[in-house]
């Protein structure tokens, strides 16, 4: 027989310090802080003359002039609140995955001890150990622990370390965050519009309109409000683009950490209709919709500088391509066996009954029967871990690795953006 466990959780609220006071809230609410948002934004480039009106808004004819398509007019050196559609873009992704962020850790927030109370998370009868178990530290936490209370005991001693070091935690996120923000903006005033230069115009013409267009931009340099905002925002969407990734990695460890103490199993009453892995499904969607967001991102942010401009962007280009297959791949390699697992456990425990009972398969077909027909029923079940919902997981694999598959042809082919 298995042994049911039951767990602490993961709580990212506890030691991010981001939204600690919020873990209870109900996402939806943070939707507001939209509305928020594009007021302020609406209001700074109304107060400092730089709003524009209906004839900025120029969406169709600077996606050709940015894609290189030809374009009936010589763009204007003009860029009021009214023409900046990436920057409505941009922060319409900032707070989406700021809304999301907050979800996401609500998930993780509860998915163990879900698993563990739906029974999927069953004891191990000994712990595996081997070379990547002893430099996971794994052995060394569990030591002279009962194996029911081992991934407990990975999960409390985890998440004391996080405490004891989230101030440190934030600082370093704060921090790098800062520096990223810096070489961003940088990035922007520099290279910013030469996508959207005319075209035929000569070098030295070029720079000149260049100049014009960044001097009448509305978050920049010189319209101080528009300016501190853009800073503020574009601080905040790489501070939770490092949350995301700075929790995923501690989430992913802690994963690879379980496959050591613990074996999956399964709800066979199906009582949320996923055989008791919905918590996890629910987590693992939001974790493919957030590299999703972050690869759109960098897309866009790319094309605005300009494809050869990708240095300064390049550290979150690096991480991005470095830890979404992180995220998206080991979860699948921890649960790949998951329901042939659960299955031949379910089968023994089947077979187990009937030898207590003496009922032999051959001579007592009757009593056999309900036996058989369960076994039955468990063989057909369609336990799937990771399922993502109505979509299927190739869907979603495409929204989350797809924008590495474009950012590496970005920087490493000869393409180009914008008018040459």
């Amino acid at each position: 027989m298995t042994k049911k466990i039951s767990t602490s959780d993961l709580d990212p609220f506890q030691f991010a310090l981001l939204y600690q006071k919020l873990e209870k809230v109900h996402t939806g609410w943070l939707a507001l802080v939209s509305v928020g948002v594009a007021g302020v934004l609406i209001l700074a480039s109304v107060l400092e003359g730089t709003f524009g009106g209906l004839g900025d808004f120029q969406v169709v004819a600077d996606v050709k002039r940015t894609l290189g398509i030809a374009h009936p007019e010589r763009s204007s050196p003009s860029f009021p609140f009214m023409r900046d559609f990436v920057s409505w873009l941009l922060a319409t992704i900032v707070v989406t995955g700021a809304v999301l962020l907050h979800r996401h850790w609500q998930y993780m927030s509860t998915c163990l001890s879900k698993l563990a109370k739906n029974g999927v998370l069953v004891a191990r009868k000994e712990p595996r150990s081997n070379r990547l178990s002893k430099m996971l530290r794994v052995d060394r936490m569990i030591q002279g622990v009962g194996q029911d209370q081992a991934l407990n005991t990975i999960v409390i001693k985890v998440m004391e370390v996080l405490k004891r070091r989230s101030v440190g935690l934030l600082v370093l996120m704060g921090g790098s965050a800062l520096v990223l923000t810096i070489l961003l903006i940088l990035g922007l005033e520099n290279n910013m519009f030469h996508v959207l230069a005319p075209a035929g115009a000569s070098p030295q013409e070029k720079s000149v309109w260049v100049r014009e267009a960044y001097s009448s931009w509305w978050a920049g340099k010189h319209h101080l409000a528009g300016h501190i905002l853009y800073w503020v925002l574009a601080w905040f969407a790489i501070f939770v683009i490092l949350s995301f990734q700075v929790v995923g990695v501690i989430a992913t460890y802690l994963l690879a950490a379980m496959h050591f103490v613990v074996e999956p199993s399964a709800d066979w009453l199906n009582r949320d209709g996923r055989y008791g892995w919905t918590p996890l499904a629910a987590l693992y969607r939001t974790v493919m919709w957030a590299n999703g967001l972050l690869g759109l991102t960098l897309t866009i942010v790319l094309a605005s500088l300009g494809i050869n401009n990708y240095g300064w962007v390049a550290v979150l280009v690096v991480v991005y391509i470095v830890l979404v297959p992180l995220f998206v791949g080991v979860p699948w390699l921890v649960v790949r066996r998951a329901a042939d697992t659960a299955r031949n456990a379910r089968a023994e425990q089947i077979a187990g009954l009937m030898a207590d009972r003496g009922i032999d398969i051959e001579s007592d077909v009757e009593n056999a029967a309900p036996y058989i027909a369960e076994l039955e029923r468990c063989r057909a079940a369609r336990i799937r871990p990771l399922r993502l919902g109505t979509a299927s997981f190739s869907t979603y694999a495409v929204i989350a690795v797809l924008p590495v598959l474009l950012t590496a042809a970005q920087i490493f082919l000869p393409l180009t953006f914008g008018t040459r």
